[in-house]
């Protein structure tokens, strides 16, 4: 290769490894709770994982695209809705007002201008599951904030 092309690719790469390391800072400080884990053997993802009493567990991904997948399971019914309704999303599918106020059951929403996807599970125990997929990385730090501020009101 020539040396103009493998400078640039270097360049290229270097602000690439600055951006997902700029993600994940994005991550830890909207879900304080989030650590570092190993990557996979042969999976490109950055991952990170929380476990806490009255906050169930979950995980955070951040592929080689630079979205963010987020699966959060045992969280409270009522930190999922209070977090719901403070993004504002437009509609959720199965819902006929706002989630604070809906049954079990599981909602979703898909944007079509960022082709994210996100699914709100409200359990029958009171305890819920969060699973968003392809989100861009502005819009899962601002869902993750809004969960954090959330579970730290006590809803």
């Amino acid at each position: 290769m020539q040396p103009a092309v493998t400078q640039a690719v270097d360049a290229w790469e270097q602000l690439w490894n600055k951006q997902q390391e700029a993600a994940v800072v994005a991550m830890k400080a909207a879900f304080p709770q989030l650590t570092d884990q190993p990557r996979y053997v042969g999976c490109n993802d950055i991952r990170l994982e929380y476990e806490e009493i009255g906050l169930g567990g979950g995980r955070v991904c951040i592929d080689d695209e630079g979205r963010a997948e987020i699966e959060f399971y045992d969280l409270p019914n009522g930190v999922i809705a209070q977090a719901v309704e403070d993004i504002r999303l437009p509609y959720l599918d199965h819902a006929d007002g706002p989630l604070v106020e809906a049954p079990p059951g599981t909602y979703v929403y898909d944007c079509e201008t960022t082709r994210a996807q996100f699914e709100f599970v409200l359990g029958v125990n009171g305890q819920g599951q969060v699973n968003i997929w392809f989100a861009t990385i502005p819009d899962a730090a601002g869902f993750l904030a809004t969960l954090t501020e959330a579970a730290q009101a006590g809803t």
